[in-house]
């Protein structure tokens, strides 16, 4: 099997073979549609008003202004992040806590794996001591973006409470803001996405997922790629501004526990990433908020509602993993995705509904 390594700093990801083209082609047709780019809504942090529960409520993801994040403090952590997933060599970069590569699906097929590497930080516990440079110098940067973003999520999540009429123990406990994870995802120039849009999907950056958290926030760069999935067909969501000043957009999502808190009313966005092309890479951060680990949530719409009261760590336990590492090898701290959970609703929906 061919792989990508012609670049030392490049994960040994498998490339797909001819006849994998031809096989999988029935496959690709039968996918939900392109559908073009989609405009996101705009809510403004110190003035959400109903703008928030409107995109809540259409869509599950929109763009957030005023957020207070500090340019330089975004550019930084890029430039960081371009450098030590770009340019240093991949079995330097496997050595170290957090990192991760690949991700393929359940199947293993070629076509599977996800064209991603990153680091996956936890930002409530204590960081590795054993850590040197460039690498504790990322660690120091990701933990005063960690700050700006456990303030800004909470500022957010209080409006959302305030719009579903949580009372102050629901509000406090589900969101653990400053227990929340931090990816910084890379996606590397990708030879297979660049033979047109059917080509371009035969490796994807990111698979179709939904994300378990409360709310997922996303600093992108200004190279496309994201999609999400609205009216039956994928579109795409235009790149950011690499946190290059203050003004520029943060994107949020909504996940699965959003969707549950709300009964329903809100909705957890289905989305995934493209691969980049031949000649492109693509940097994100990513931060994901959860609820604490023993808050009990009981979800709008009480004795009506679709849901049993459930804890996150419930929800966790119930549940079976979307993915697995391609092999021990690249499974250092490789299978985060082990960590997202499917199919919980249906394990805490009432009887009868």
């Amino acid at each position: 099997m061919a792989t990508a390594a012609s670049d030392p700093s490049c994960p040994p990801y498998p490339l797909l073979e001819e006849e994998d083209d031809k096989e999988e082609h029935h496959e690709q047709e039968e996918e939900p549609p392109h559908g073009g780019e989609m405009e996101l809504p705009t809510v403004n942090l110190e003035a959400p008003g109903d703008a928030l529960a409107a995109a809540c409520r259409r869509l599950g993801v929109f763009r957030l202004a005023n957020h207070g994040v500090p340019g330089d403090l975004s550019a930084r952590l890029f430039a960081l992040a371009r450098d030590i997933l770009g340019r240093t060599p991949f079995q330097e970069k496997q050595a170290q806590p957090g990192y991760f590569w690949g991700t393929p699906a359940l199947t293993l097929r070629v076509k599977d794996v996800n064209w991603v590497e990153g680091f996956h930080v936890d930002l409530g516990q204590k960081r590795p001591v054993d850590v040197g440079p460039p690498f504790s110098e990322f660690r120091d940067v990701v933990s005063e973006y960690g700050e700006h973003m456990a303030r800004v999520v909470r500022k957010l999540f209080d409006a959302m409470s305030a719009a579903l009429g949580l009372d102050a123990d629901q509000t406090t406990s589900y969101l653990a803001e400053r227990d929340g994870t931090l990816r910084v995802y890379r996606y590397p120039p990708c030879t297979s996405a660049s033979g047109g849009h059917r080509h371009r999907h035969h490796h994807l950056g990111m698979e179709a997922h939904t994300d378990s958290s409360v709310l997922s926030i996303i600093n992108q760069d200004l190279v496309g790629g994201l999609q999400v999935l609205h009216d039956g067909r994928w579109r795409d969501v235009a790149g950011g501004g690499a946190g290059n000043n203050e003004d520029t957009d943060l994107l949020v999502n909504l996940g699965d526990m959003a969707q549950a808190i709300s009964g329903d009313a809100w909705r957890s966005v289905r989305h995934r990433v493209a691969a980049s092309g031949a000649d492109a890479e693509r940097l994100s951060l990513c931060y994901f908020g959860f609820p604490r680990e023993d808050a009990v949530l009981t979800c709008r719409g009480g004795s009506s509602s679709r849901y049993r009261p459930f804890s996150y760590a419930q929800f966790k336990s119930r549940c079976r993993p979307t993915s697995r590492p391609l092999d021990p090898r690249s499974a250092s701290n490789g299978s985060f995705f082990a960590n997202k959970l499917v199919g919980a609703s249906v394990q805490f929906m009432t009887s009868g509904s």
